[in-house]
């Protein structure tokens, strides 16, 4: 007795009971962590406020484990209080990745899918998701060509361009239903998962040929509620400046330009001193009317423009529900100057404004049951001046700032009027349309865009029919409200004609005239309806892992009352695995569109992938100390796309006969009858593109996860690609329809490496880097046979420029030795002027000399490096991006000199010079010799010469951040606050000496912009 009371009395000596309160690095408390008193049962799970209790021995050693991070020791020795930050587990955050129709363990995909989350996205100030990816994703070629507010989507392509039926877009889906993504709120977004191959798209048959986007929206989690608020305030300026030449400087050249084409001088030796003194603001009254230095870019725009972003969330959820809710506002000003004289303060700038709301719930109704709503929506509200703006590609405003000369007439006039003065805004019988008029006289618009998102998912687990097998039903209705109200007015300008008598409204010519501000409205309404049955099974037997998918899908798009477009089809799945080390999936899709005839709308796409993890096999555990993943995955599979246009027009029905009707046209006598005529004929057998995918892809990880990748080599040849007859003669008399001719093939590669490490305890330090490669090629469009080679799009990329090549400038040795070929563009090639390739000897530069010159606009070469460090506080990174092997054609206004009358720029100044000698002139000139108007047509064609080397390098993504210590944040009741300074855009490098942004198409749009972001995140 007595011993068993000595024992009694040494254990309980031996154990104490320890308190601890575990958070992650946020700071937020971390609910249901498993605390474990090593090598024994004894444990317990933290509480709604990450606390446990739990009585130890003395010496013991806690396990603190929770999904998602990586599981901790910690010695209670001594301690009777801890406080234990669990760090996130990389590895294990990837390691469920979104796949079509479903989700995945990352060790298990065996396609070729990449995967973002939030944080990625967030790390770029831009608001935009389509530019936020930029560089992100292995395999995606991200380019946007315009900055204009509200209208600043980037074009995506994955792994390139593999049709010239359509603009090559992905197919985008957002929480299982087809959407736009672009002005989706960033910090709504939990990851986006890339689908690249056939094994990863052929679930989507008739719609995944040219890849396909899973953007996934965040839920609750079963915690306390965390709040969570971030605010941005930007500041963006164009990337790149107007180099446009002052008023002297442009009449110089002109009257150089004028002389070379033998035209009379526009202005004296005195006009010219007096447009030097002009530019030296040495000028004023009449004088300055008569010879203005208008920089219309200061006058319409500001050096910067101000952008702001305001984000609160919520995420919470107990045992029976879950739930995540944010609203966002986002305000974005252009760098346009608000000129507009409206009384009520309506603005001729251009803005945009976004209000999103988004609620996503889950309820667990019974063990088995589980009810999900998710409801999203936005108001889009976009504003600016009675302009023609057509963006990306167009904008008034900013053609008119280019094409303006500064020296024909001042911004505006002033009169006396009574005891007041009057305003007569100039121009000139070619220039009427003076733009700060059209600003602030002209009118304004004001749209609103609504949209409403809403998915219902009832997912029931049937456990006690069979282990593994559940159902899963989802019902989505969308609808989209676009209504623009346009009131708009006419103005006159006025050309002074009499320069003694500038004060009376007789000296002036008057083009148009002022009127009332009228009002009209545009209406636009989408419905989206669209459901899916889902049987899902899963289940391990040993060494056996098997799942299968069999789902219905159906997709109905209505815009306003025309007929819905209607995609229905069947998907299928099934996954094997055994011993985790011998991988094989099937897909396919069985779907079709109403686009095709009754009877051939339908079509079967399977595809086939197998993988082997070669880290799990006994042989090669005695590299488990540094080799710790190796997986080859390889897949084939079949695609389609039914997205059609031919000549940039969406193609629907091309298997119906259509007739147009023709008034006046058939006469009988002198009387002109109406009729009607065939205006397209049938194509019966039209269907879809279909797109056979090849991928083999390896993964690896070294070191523990210090040094980790992915190298994919794909090949892809596309049949079925819609193009209209180009071998049918014009005799047959009739527009036939668009068919089924086309072939290409695309191929190319992809590297994906990350290395991660750390230095001590507080310095952590990761450096990413992906390099994409893919390259095209047109197989057949039913071009002629007999079409010269060297003129043919065969056997070139899509979207290759073509166009004459130069061999340098026209000499005088050219002229005199009698062989220059003679130019049908000028009949008057002078020294200086481009010489040209006379591709098919006939004595003659035209059209037929054309033929294939650089590369493409889409860039073959997309990479991206990235470095993040971590010390203490502190955080860094920096993302730099680029493309190589893409060519630009830029507009006119961007590169060539006085064109319809216009402007010059600095890079006019390098011109041949008639001045200097020509052995000057082949050493040192930049531009070819200037000419006035049309009489530069031989120079200004589509050549070699102003075709542009389109790569460039960018500072894509800066950002540095500091997270307040612990001690102060909980002061004031705060988990966590995050300060960050991020920038985008922020330095490019390229081959174009200020012309233009490489990256746009030209200077007649809005210019992309670079940002500089403050922004703080706060968490309680």
């Amino acid at each position: 007795m007595l011993v068993l009371i000595l024992i009694g009395t040494s254990v309980f000596a031996q154990t104490k009971q320890v308190t601890g309160f575990v958070k992650d690095a946020t700071g937020e408390t971390v609910i249901g962590a498993s605390v474990v008193e090593k090598g024994t049962t004894n444990g317990v799970i933290t509480d709604f406020d990450g606390v446990f209790k739990l009585t130890v021995s003395e010496n013991a050693v806690l396990q603190i484990s929770y999904i998602g991070y990586q599981t901790q020791e910690v010695k209670v020795a001594g301690k009777t209080t801890l406080d234990i930050t669990l760090r996130e587990d990389t590895e294990m955050l990837e390691e469920v990745v979104v796949v079509g129709y479903g989700a995945q363990k990352k060790e298990s995909v065996i396609g070729a899918i990449s995967q973002v989350t939030s944080k990625d996205l967030l790390s770029t100030p831009s608001a935009n998701i389509s530019q936020a990816i930029s560089g992100k994703i292995t395999g995606v070629i991200t380019s946007q060509t315009s900055g204009a507010p509200g209208a600043d989507d980037a074009q995506i392509y994955i792994r390139g361009r593999a049709t010239f039926a359509g603009d090559a877009q992905p197919l985008v889906l957002v929480d299982g239903v087809e959407r736009s993504f672009s002005q989706i709120a960033p910090d709504d977004i939990e990851t986006i998962s890339v689908l690249k191959d056939a094994s990863a798209t052929a679930v989507y048959g008739v719609r995944g040929a040219n890849g396909v986007m899973l953007i996934t929206t965040k839920r609750g989690k079963e915690q306390k509620p965390v709040v969570s608020l971030t605010a941005n305030w930007q500041i963006q300026s164009p990337t790149r400046k107007d180099t446009y030449l002052d008023s002297y400087q442009s009449v110089m050249l002109l009257e150089e330009a004028l002389a070379n084409d033998g035209l009379p001088s526009q202005f004296s030796a005195d006009d010219i001193e007096m447009y030097r003194r002009s530019v030296a603001g040495e000028l004023s009254g009449r004088d300055a009317m008569l010879y203005p230095n208008v920089d219309w870019y200061d006058q319409v725009l500001s050096n910067t423009a101000p952008a702001q972003r305001y984000n609160v969330s919520v995420t919470g959820g107990t045992k029976r529900m879950r739930y995540y809710a944010s609203g966002e506002f986002y305000d974005q000003k252009s760098i346009v100057k608000n000129l507009s004289n409206d009384q009520f303060g309506n603005t001729s700038s251009p803005g945009f404004r976004r209000y999103s709301f988004r609620a996503n719930t889950d309820f667990f109704l019974t063990t088995d049951l589980t009810f999900s709503v998710n409801f999203g929506t936005r108001f889009e509200e976009r504003r600016g001046p009675n302009t023609n703006d057509s963006a990306p590609n167009y904008s008034e405003i900013f053609y008119e700032l280019n094409h303006t000369p500064g020296w024909l007439f001042p911004v505006s006039y002033s009169i006396p009027n009574g005891e007041s003065t009057r305003t007569l805004y100039a121009g000139t019988s070619q220039y009427q349309n003076n733009i700060v008029a059209r600003l602030t006289e002209a009118g304004y618009y004001k749209s609103t865009n609504v949209v409403n998102e809403t998915n219902f998912i009832v997912d029931y687990k049937m456990d006690w029919l069979t282990e593994g097998l559940s159902v899963k039903g989802m019902l989505s209705f969308d609808y989209e409200n676009l209504h623009r109200n346009n009131y708009t007015r006419n103005f006159a300008t006025y050309e002074l004609n009499d320069d003694t008598n500038y004060e009376s409204l007789t000296a002036y010519n008057k083009f148009n005239t002022d009127t009332e501000l009228t009002h009209g409205s545009e209406f636009t309404s989408i419905y989206k309806l669209y459901m899916e049955a889902q049987v899902n099974y899963a289940r391990k037997f040993g060494k056996h892992d098997v799942t299968a998918m069999a789902l219905y899908m159906q997709n109905d798009y209505r815009s306003k009352a025309d007929l819905a477009k209607r995609y229905q089809g069947l998907v299928g799945r099934v996954t094997y695995a055994w011993d985790d080390r011998y991988l094989a999936e099937f897909n396919a899709g069985y779907n079709g569109s109403e686009n095709f005839m009754k009877g051939k709308r339908f079509g079967f796409f399977p595809a086939f992938s197998i993988g082997w993890r070669l880290s799990n096999e006994p042989f090669m555990q005695k590299y488990s100390d540094w080799l710790n993943n190796l997986k080859i995955r390889a897949s084939y599979g079949q695609v389609g796309n039914d997205v059609y246009q031919v000549n940039g027009v969406q193609q629907r029905f091309l298997y119906e006969q259509k007739w147009s009707q023709i008034t006046n046209d058939y006469y009988f006598g002198t009387t002109g009858q109406t009729g009607i005529y065939d205006a397209q004929y049938p194509n019966y057998g039209v269907t879809w593109e279909r797109a056979h995918k090849y991928n083999v892809g390896i993964e690896f990880g070294f070191f523990n996860g210090m040094l980790t990748g992915n190298v994919d080599v794909f090949y892809e040849k596309r049949n079925d690609i819609l193009t209209t007859y180009l071998t049918r003669p014009e005799w047959v008399g009739v527009v036939m329809a668009a068919a089924n001719l086309g072939k290409t093939k695309n191929q190319g590669y992809e590297i994906e490496l990350k290395h991660s490490n750390h230095i001590g305890s507080d310095f952590h330090y990761t450096i990413g880097f992906n390099f994409s490669h893919a390259r095209n090629e047109i197989l057949s469009m039913d071009e002629p046979d007999i079409k010269t080679d060297y003129r043919k799009r065969e056997g070139h990329p899509i979207n290759q420029y073509f166009g004459l090549i130069c061999d340098g400038y026209v000499t005088q040795a050219d002229l005199d030795s009698g062989n220059l070929p003679d130019s049908r563009f000028s009949s008057d090639v002078k020294v200086g002027d481009l010489k040209y390739r006379d591709m098919n000897q006939d004595g003659f530069i035209d059209d037929r000399d054309e033929t294939f010159i650089g590369y493409s606009d889409i860039p073959e070469n997309m990479y991206a490096l990235n470095l993040s460090a971590n010390y203490k506080n502190w955080g860094f990174s920096v993302m730099f991006q680029g493309v190589d092997h893409v060519s630009r054609y830029y507009d006119a206004e961007a590169m060539f000199a006085f064109i319809n009358g216009g402007k010059v720029k600095e890079h006019h100044l390098e011109r041949w010079n008639p001045a200097e000698s020509e052995a000057y002139n082949l050493a040192h000139a930049k531009y070819p010799l200037l000419h006035y108007n049309d009489y530069g047509d031989h120079n200004q064609r589509q050549n070699s010469y102003f075709l542009k080397n389109g790569a460039f390098l960018r500072l894509k993504n800066i950002e540095l951040s500091y997270t307040l210590p612990e001690r102060w944040s909980h002061k004031v009741g705060m988990s966590d606050c995050r300060l960050y300074i991020n920038a985008n855009n922020l330095v490019t490098w390229d081959h174009l000496d200020g012309l233009t942004d490489p990256e746009s198409n030209g200077s007649n749009r809005f210019p992309i912009m670079k940002t500089v972001n403050f922004g703080v995140n706060i968490k309680f």
